[in-house]
Formats: C-alpha cells, sequence, structure tokens
C-alpha cells in the first residue's frame, strides 16, 4: 500500500477499534511518517502516533503475503519483477482513488487535507523535527495535494519516475509504465480483492494499540 491507501486503513482502524475516534490524528500522521521511522519505535512519541506506525508495518506484511499482490507482481515481465512490489503500492492508490466514492463517504480532498494536518502535527515532535527529507516531503505532499491527485495518471507516472530515480533505474520507466498500463483492468480487479481483505483484517488488530513494546 502507498501513502493514500495506508491513510484510509488508518482511518478505518479508527471506526473499528475500542476509542479509536480518539486516536485518529495519530494513525492517520502514522499512515505516513511510518515511512521516516525505521527499527525500533521511539517509545517517546506519542502513543497514538506509535500505533500508527505499528498498523502502517503490519499492513504492509500482511499485504506483501496477500496472494492476489503476489499474482499481481507475477504478471510484471521478468526484468521489471524484483521491483514489482513497489509499483503495485504505487498503483493501489490509483486504484482507490478512482473508487474512493465506493468505499468511503468523505469527499477525497476533505480527507486529504485530514491527513496533512495531521502530519504536520505531529511531524513537529524533536524525534522528527530534524528531519530537512521529513519535511519537504510534507510540503510536497500538501502543496501537489498528492494524496487527493492519485486518479489522475500523470501523478502515478511522477511517483514511478521517482521510486526508479532513488533506485537507479531511470532508464527503465518507459517500461515500467507501459507495465503498469498493460495490468490496467487486472490490476483493479485485484485490488477490489485485496484492499477489502485488508478492511477486513483491522478488526483483529486493535492489540496494536496496546503493544508490550515497539
Amino acid at each position: 500500500m502507498n501513502f493514500l491507501a495506508h491513510c484510509a486503513l488508518a482511518s478505518d482502524a479508527s471506526e473499528h477499534w475500542p476509542k479509536g475516534e480518539l486516536r485518529l490524528e495519530g494513525l492517520l500522521a502514522g499512515a505516513v511518517l511510518a515511512d521516516f521511522s525505521k527499527g525500533l519505535i521511539p517509545m517517546a512519541l506519542p502513543a497514538e502516533l506509535q500505533t500508527g506506525i505499528r498498523l502502517h508495518r503490519r499492513i504492509d506484511a500482511y499485504s506483501n503475503q496477500h496472494p492476489a499482490i503476489k499474482d499481481a507482481c507475477a504478471s510484471f515481465p521478468s526484468a521489471l519483477r524484483r521491483y514489482a512490489p513497489i509499483f503495485i503500492d504505487i498503483l493501489a492508490d490509483y486504484y482507490l482513488s478512482l473508487a474512493w466514492d465506493d468505499y468511503y463517504c468523505a469527499p477525497r480532498t476533505v480527507f486529504s487535507l485530514q491527513c496533512y494536518e495531521a502530519c504536520d502535527q505531529y511531524a513537529l515532535h524533536p524525534e522528527y523535527a530534524a528531519s530537512a527529507h521529513l519535511r519537504r516531503f510534507i510540503h510536497y505532499m500538501r502543496e501537489t495535494d498528492l494524496l487527493g491527485s492519485y486518479h489522475q495518471w500523470s501523478h502515478v507516472e511522477r511517483g514511478l519516475h521517482s521510486v526508479l530515480r532513488r533506485l537507479g533505474q531511470e532508464s527503465l520507466l518507459p517500461e515500467v509504465i507501459a507495465a503498469c498500463l498493460a495490468q490496467h483492468d487486472s490490476g483493479q480487479s485485484a485490488f477490489r480483492i485485496y484492499f477489502p481483505d485488508l478492511r477486513q483484517q483491522l478488526t483483529t488488530w486493535s492489540s496494536l494499540m496496546n503493544p508490550k513494546r515497539g
């Protein structure tokens, strides 16, 4: 899952977990900030943000083993399969954005703004305050309305380009875009399987609110 799907699932968790609505902002922020927290989760972070980071990690662990996602990855050309899970994450936000009204009542633009404000709030914590990379990303996310714009294919291509640049594989961009377009229909069908499965799993993960450590 990528940022929009992670945030959407965090919002779902806040509705299903006992008193989860009190943790909504932390869950939303954790859905994004988890990518900037590696290793043990700092115990100095607010409890609700820790929970959001744990949820992000649990979603990743579950989705990486989901049969529909494995099948989608296997449908990429062999030369791209190594990076296919990353492409599937980006495409998940695209498919969710296209079908947003099938799953959620709040307009995507309103929900996106709520996520940006949550990230702004928790990124001020001392554990993150010194991260120029995080500040740049949150500014970029808001300025481009990243979460609210994934229904536009140009944003998908921008995301793919960014990933390949970080991997030092920019020359693969035309091939990757073609492969992603080729699986448009099958990818949407797979999304309609794994995303509802993830939403259903949330009800069994409420123990993430009260772990012993990390």
